[in-house]
């Protein structure tokens, strides 16, 4: 169970091939529960806040087998692995400007998300695995507008989608205390807006590579990452009142690099971990702002630059031989720059500067502006086959 699997983002990067925590030797089921919360802050020109917010609570399931490689090999990394977890949870979203005036736009939706992580590491000698993964996140919510008009005057539907499916193949060399692996990745970001004015698809694929590597120093272990991936995606729109439309092929890139420490003593584990994520997408499909449904129904197209810096701590213990219970905290905040242009040419181009944050749901969101917050509690149980 990492963090990124029952994190609120959609698009912030995976940890493809698992290595915070080194996976028990075994076969291990694993469960969890996390609250999570996403949120995007825009501040209108009469000093009014736009806020749309996204707070999935998942669980989570997981089986896997882990090989610990050769005494003094590597730095955690199993020589041998599979491992397969879902993370299925209902999600709330919220989008409001405060305080009211008759001109707000507000929303209100439920949806899910379904999100998937398999590891497979497969010994090549003593020294050498080759590995492959496949993660997907993916969340689809259905919201209720009002654009417009008195509060509770639900004016028309809002169907939205948000999806990151990242696949990767690489190679893992071992040496005494230390590891580095290098992948190739194929990343498929996509995403969906529909209302009664706009009809919007974005999709394709992008290509892209990582590198990681570890060291163990006695109790401690150090790592560094760094994974990017880049291309162009088709981009489908149509806009009210004529529909007409519009087919492009735009940039994407994703992108993310990783610092790493962990402690590890008899019965406790502890993993910290730092990421600058950063993305450049030419959609918007995930806390959507009420400022967006307008410019995105006049005809606006969106291109979105993403910068978000991420702490995660994680904590095991074992109480008992085979029962580990697991603590996931994930902070985050950043910044995104959304141009907003006209590919007709007749509305000036604009820009918005949105920040990343909420802290523990709409509520106190839109009050303290804190970081996103990811809180999971899990176990994990040593299985008696596969020894």
């Amino acid at each position: 169970m990492g963090s990124d699997l029952v994190s609120a983002c959609i698009f912030c990067a995976a940890v493809l091939f698992g290595g915070e925590l080194r996976p028990p030797a075994g076969s291990q089921a694993e469960v969890g529960f996390s609250y999570a919360t996403a949120a995007r802050r825009f501040r209108l020109s009469d000093g009014r806040d736009d806020v749309s917010d996204v707070t999935p609570k998942f669980v989570l399931i997981g089986l896997g087998f882990a090989r610990p490689a050769p005494a003094g090999m590597g730095a955690g990394t199993p020589i041998a692995e599979w491992r397969a977890r879902v993370a299925f949870g209902p999600s709330h979203d919220e989008q409001s400007q405060d305080p009211f005036v008759v001109s707000n736009t507000g929303a209100t939706g439920t949806g899910r998300y379904e999100n998937f992580a398999i590891v497979l590491r497969y010994p090549l000698g003593s020294r050498d695995s080759v590995e492959a993964a496949w993660n997907r996140r993916s969340q689809k919510a259905t919201d209720l507008l009002d654009v417009g008009r008195e509060r509770f005057f639900l004016t028309e539907q809002r169907v939205l989608s948000a999806e990151r499916m990242d696949v990767g193949l690489g190679l893992r060399h071992r040496w005494q205390g230390f590891e580095a692996a290098l992948s190739g990745r194929l990343v498929r970001p996509s995403g969906a807006d529909t209302t009664a004015g706009l009809s919007q698809l974005s999709q394709g694929s992008i290509y892209g590579g990582a590198f990681e590597g570890r060291a163990q120093l006695g109790r401690w272990t150090l790592s560094a990452s760094a994974e990017r991936a880049s291309g162009r995606i088709r981009v489908h729109e149509e806009n009210a009142p004529a529909f007409s439309p519009r087919d492009t092929r735009e940039t994407a890139t994703l992108e993310a690099y990783r610092l790493g420490v962990g402690y590890a003593s008899r019965r406790t584990e502890v993993f910290f971990q730092a990421t600058y994520d950063r993305s450049r997408l030419p959609m918007v499909d995930f806390a959507v702002l009420g400022t967006e449904v307008a410019a995105f129904e006049s005809g606006l197209h969106p291109d979105s630059l993403s910068r978000v810096y991420l702490l995660d701590l994680t904590l095991r213990q074992t109480l008992a031989p085979g029962f580990r219970v697991k603590v996931l905290l994930r902070s985050s905040r950043g910044n995104e720059t959304v141009t907003l242009t006209d590919p007709t040419g007749v509305q000036p181009a604009r820009s918005l500067d949105i920040q990343r944050s909420g802290v523990f749901g709409a509520g106190l969101s839109h009050l303290l502006g804190g970081p996103e917050v990811t809180l999971a509690f899990g176990a994990e149980i040593a299985l008696p086959i596969g020894k």
